[in-house]
């Protein structure tokens, strides 16, 4: 665990059991104080707001490696994220300005925490949330930086070759790779189903399906593929993980908790993730998710979030790849990878289905605008079932004629 910038400690040696024992090792260490949890998060890891001696308001996230952590959530990316944010801030200007620098690195027997300064902000799309006007004006215009500096500028910087099997390993490989965890949280009659209807629509499992695709592609699979891979500038740029309303810089943002990976990357993998926040990821933890399942050949189910979508959130998701496009600094990165739409789609349906076994590995409590809790089953099946029904309308349209009708596509999603 390197990072120039930063103090690294190596904590006594002893076995932490749990975030709160990993926690009081690194105050004691430090010399915090610890002042509460911030529960706004998505990630197995525990983030708390505490104090330095000289007063400094620091944040501290730490993760005990334990069982039942999908991998991702898992000791070894959380270590890498801190490699991955050094190489960000010695490379392009622009995306290094805008990474939050780690303070302190404590590195545990099975354990690690690391801490940063405390920024008073909101996530990105917050103003999406506000009842006042203007609202999704500020999320778009602020979009726009937020795409040049991570993306042109960030991913941008540098190009590699993108392996042939990229689609099958990178992408539709997550879901198999998880699949035995939902296998063991979710309801059985529902994922041994080799179809189900969901919401009205008949669709294949998706574990036999992607494995149709990888072993026998169809054209539009193929010429999906990128066609070259960039600078790894995040990986993660879920709403969350992008600050802004900074006290000191309020038209500006900043960056936490990249993927933690160093390998070069897809950057229409991020700007899935953009999207993927504004369909399901962040209404699912804030509105709560309910399925219904009823019994019969095919099994039928309804699943949709227990409060209306923001209004926000589904203007902002309809109007997402309109501004990419217009974006000529985008386009012009992503020239010579003509269908770059059709994968960012694919990317964001499978971003749906592989955060289902994400959500069993986030313990922390998730309560819904009402109050009501929602549990990282409930979660999990959510997104499984989302992701399902998601990806089967995605293969039928991309296996049609003409351009796939993007508002009919989303609309499954943000209209439930």
């Amino acid at each position: 665990m390197t990072s120039p910038g930063s103090v690294h400690l190596r904590a006594p040696a002893g076995e932490a059991r749990s975030e709160t024992e990993a926690l009081e090792a690194t105050a004691r260490l430090l010399d915090l104080t610890v002042e509460h949890e911030i529960l706004d998060g998505g990630s197995a890891a525990r983030v708390f707001r505490a104090r330095a001696e000289d007063g400094a308001a620091l944040a501290v996230k730490v993760l005990v490696e334990r069982p039942g952590l999908v991998d991702g959530h898992d000791l070894a990316p959380f270590l890498r994220k801190l490699t991955q944010i050094d190489w960000a801030r010695s490379g392009e200007p622009a995306l290094g300005a805008r990474y939050v620098p780690i303070a302190h690195a404590v590195r545990g027997d099975g354990w690690a925490a690391y801490t940063t300064a405390f920024h008073e902000s909101r996530d990105s799309a917050a103003c999406l949330r506000d009842t006042g006007p203007g609202g999704l004006d500020t999320f778009l215009r602020r979009q726009v930086r937020i795409v040049k500096d991570l993306i042109v500028y960030g991913y941008g910087q540098a190009i590699g070759a993108a392996p042939p099997d990229y689609l099958a390993t990178v992408l539709a490989g997550r879901f198999p790779r998880r699949a035995a965890m939902l296998a063991r949280a979710l309801p059985s009659q529902v994922v041994a189903a080799d179809e189900l209807v969901v919401n009205g629509v008949l669709c294949e499992a998706p574990g036999p399906l992607l494995a149709r695709l990888v072993a026998s592609p169809p054209a539009w699979w193929t010429r999906s593929a990128p066609t070259r891979l960039m600078f790894p500038a995040h990986g993660d740029a879920n709403t969350r993980n992008i600050l802004v309303d900074l006290e000191d810089d309020p038209d500006g943002f900043l960056l936490i908790d990249p993927r933690g990976d160093t390998a070069f990357w897809d950057p229409v993998y991020d700007l899935a993730k953009m999207l993927f926040s504004l369909t399901v990821w962040d209404p699912a933890i804030r509105l709560g998710c309910d399925a219904r399942v009823s019994p019969g050949k095919p099994l039928r189910v309804e699943v949709g979030f227990r409060h209306p979508v923001f209004p926000g959130y589904r203007d902002a998701a309809h109007r997402f790849l309109p501004l990419l496009e217009s974006m000529a600094d985008l386009t012009g990165l992503l020239d010579g990878d003509p269908f770059w739409r059709d994968r960012l789609l694919l990317t964001h349906a499978l971003h749906v289905l592989a955060e289902a076994p994400c959500r069993l590995s986030d313990p922390k409590p998730k309560v819904d605008i009402a109050g009501a809790e929602c549990t990282p089953r409930q979660l999990a099946l959510g997104h499984y079932l989302l992701g399902t029904l998601l990806l089967n309308d995605l293969v039928a349209r991309l296996a049609g004629p003409g351009e796939v009708d993007v508002a009919a596509h989303l609309r499954l999603v943000t209209d439930s």
